[in-house]
């Protein structure tokens, strides 16, 4: 501080720090690929058998992939209110392999997919014939709120249920892991009348924490990161700076994103010339491509 006042210095320092923002966007279930007995809503983030009667085994994936390379995320299922206290149907993730089987009446737990049923246990195969790996589960129904994380590298899921894991999603096993697959969808499924579910893909619609070094499903990465910068303005000693207005500011343009813990602009005058602002201007600006 004691140079910065030999200098004749200017900190300009900002005001408080605004509260963290969602960073990504929501994910959609895909409309193109919604068998005719669900109704869509919510801007197709939720799915509710509303004519595909009862053991109805179709399911609505979403539209985006999780691919190897997207590393761990998290997601959540609100259980539809107006369903049945203990879902017959399963929620999880359907490999690339078994994408296109949405309307083929077969369950959402082969060829690499893995389904967590409503009755309290975990279905997976890898090949076109089902098979019951895990039972004693805790059950799920009306209301309820099923969590997920997704290692796609690994083909790797880690379940829960209202705030409490099954497996330690940071440091446990996974509860289970399926063959390897290009890419994942995570799917909703009414099995019978009323059932289905939202799917909340950001931390403003979670109803718990993003388990640490897990992503939330929605996330993207950002266009520009500063991780830390120092801003000031700086006049030396026998040089003159004259400044009617200045503004230093960050623009965000469009959808791209930018993520500031500490942001730094400065006006440094310097060499024998003198300077003299009327209106001065310091900005980063993100652009769309």
């Amino acid at each position: 501080m004691s140079l910065m006042m030999m200098r004749a210095a200017i900190l300009a320092q900002g005001g408080e720090v605004a509260p963290p923002v969602d960073i990504g966007s929501v994910w959609e279930l895909d409309a193109t690929r919604t068998a005719a007995g669900y109704t869509l809503s919510d801007d197709n983030q939720t799915a509710i058998n509303t004519s595909g009667g009862s053991d109805y085994r179709r399911w609505v994936p979403t539209a985006k992939a999780l691919r190897p390379t997207d590393g761990r995320r998290y997601w959540e299922v609100l259980c539809a209110p107006g369903g049945a206290a203990g879902f017959d149907g399963y929620l999880g993730v359907v490999s690339v392999e078994q994408r296109e089987d949405f309307d083929a009446g077969d369950n959402p737990i082969t060829l690499g997919s893995i389904g967590y049923r409503g009755n309290g246990s975990l279905w997976s195969s890898d090949t076109a014939t089902a098979s019951q790996r895990l039972t004693g589960l805790a059950p799920f129904g009306a209301g309820d709120v099923v969590m997920f994380v997704l290692d796609p590298g690994t083909a790797s899921l880690w379940i829960g249920l209202n705030g409490v894991w099954h497996d330690d999603p940071v440091a446990g096993d996974a509860t289970w892991s399926a063959a390897p697959s290009e890419a994942f969808y995570p799917q909703i499924q009414g099995r019978d009348p009323g059932d289905g579910g939202t799917l909340r893909a950001l931390p403003a619609q979670f109803s718990y924490p993003v388990p640490p070094g897990v992503k939330a499903l929605g996330f993207e990465e950002p266009d520009l990161s500063i991780l830390e910068a120092h801003a000031f303005f700086e006049i030396g000693g026998n040089r003159d700076l004259g400044l009617a207005e200045l503004a230093a500011w960050l623009d965000l343009g469009g959808g791209a994103h930018l993520t500031s813990g500490n942001v730094s602009l400065f006006l440094d005058h310097g060499g024998s010339t003198a300077l003299t602002a009327a209106q001065s201007a310091l900005y980063i600006e993100v652009e769309l491509p």
